[in-house]
């Protein structure tokens, strides 16, 4: 897929093509006005000037407007936008000319013309401003088309990577053997592995359609992958939760809890050689925090645990999460001989079909 053009490229193709074409009308126009026969090189020099002056402040004003473009979404705003680019204009005139004044070309004094001439500098002004919105609304447009098919791609990948997930035979056959060493000793146990294990592939199967679910769900299902990898690792996993309860009815992409904690395991085994301790941390503030830490070191040579390398498990979530929110983010750090990855993603609880779970 193509990049997405920079707002200062985008910024200056639109200035160069709204200054060029005023630029060479009223050069052709002045130089074709039978009535001043000016010849050609004062026009070009005159509204060369011009053309710079226009193209310095309708770069100042488009900064600035994009720096509070959320005060100009409203309609009202967007009027007294257009009212707003006269004195743009009348600065623009003023830059003119004191450039003029520079290069030893001022222009003749005429009384009370000054503010009348400032509008022959708004209509450019004007054409800068409405190419640089029409190219940036294109640009966003052609992006979001991206992001939803990438996104889109990265769900199939992640489906494909839970299917792979749920047979894959070292996972089955470490739970099957927990359970068969409890059966006879401790049957009670064995009986809750085998629920914990339904109930977390039906929570896989019953996800195919979605690329979101509620926070208590996934919390459902992590906490049933936490049930079977304990009976495992019975002395090497101590796992605490501190849940936010505002925050369960909120959505977060699927199975994103679940790959933290799941390379949380995995990597704090590898790095970590006492009891590896999982805490599952999820608060509501302005954004959805949710942050998984584990005893262990942050290996960057690791492929899924390495947030800047290949792993196909970071990777997919986060262009999920970036699709979902784009301000969203996911970060690792280690501190203290202690993992914590982190992801930062605005509430969202009006999520696209979801289903109604009491959870």
């Amino acid at each position: 897929m193509k990049k997405p053009v920079n707002s200062s490229l985008q910024l200056l193709i639109a200035q160069f093509t709204a200054v060029f074409i005023w630029f060479l009308i009223t050069v052709v126009q002045w130089t074709n006005n039978p009535k001043s026969n000016p010849g050609v090189t004062i026009p070009l020099i005159v509204r060369g000037i011009e053309a710079l002056s226009i193209f310095i402040t309708s770069g100042i004003a488009i900064f600035l407007v994009n720096r509070y473009r959320n005060s100009f979404k409203r309609y009202a705003m967007r009027l007294l936008l257009l009212a707003g680019l006269y004195p743009v204009a009348v600065i623009t005139n003023y830059l003119s000319i004191l450039i003029r004044d520079i290069i030893g070309f001022s222009p003749p004094a005429i009384d009370g013309f000054f503010f009348i001439h400032s509008l022959h500098f708004y209509l450019p002004i004007l054409l800068v401003f409405s190419i640089y919105y029409l190219l940036k609304n294109r640009i966003e447009l052609q992006s979001e088309r991206e992001d939803k098919l990438l996104a889109e791609s990265r769900l199939q990948q992640a489906k494909w990577l839970m299917l792979r997930y749920q047979v894959n035979p070292h996972f089955l056959f470490n739970a099957l053997n927990s359970i068969r060493s409890l059966i006879g000793n401790d049957d009670d146990k064995a009986r809750e592995i085998v629920t914990s294990m339904s109930e977390y592939f039906r929570y896989s199967l019953s996800i195919d359609k979605k690329a979101v679910v509620k926070v208590c769900e996934e919390m459902a299902a992590v906490r049933n992958y936490l049930h079977i990898q304990k009976s495992r690792y019975t002395e090497r996993l101590s796992v605490s939760e501190n849940i936010d309860k505002d925050a369960l009815e909120f959505f977060v992409p699927v199975f994103s809890i679940q790959t933290l904690v799941e390379n949380a395991i995995k990597y704090g085994l590898k790095t970590h050689p006492d009891t590896v301790i999982i805490d599952i941390n999820i608060s509501l503030t302005e954004n959805l925090v949710i942050r998984i830490s584990n005893s262990g070191k942050l290996s960057k040579n690791n492929g899924n645990y390495n947030i800047d390398g290949t792993g196909t498990g970071l990777e997919n979530l986060i262009s999920r999460l970036h699709f979902l929110d784009k301000d969203s983010r996911l970060t690792l750090e280690e501190k203290n001989q202690t993992v914590v990855a982190t992801i930062i993603i605005k509430p969202i609880k009006n999520a696209e079909n979801p289903e109604n779970h009491n959870c």
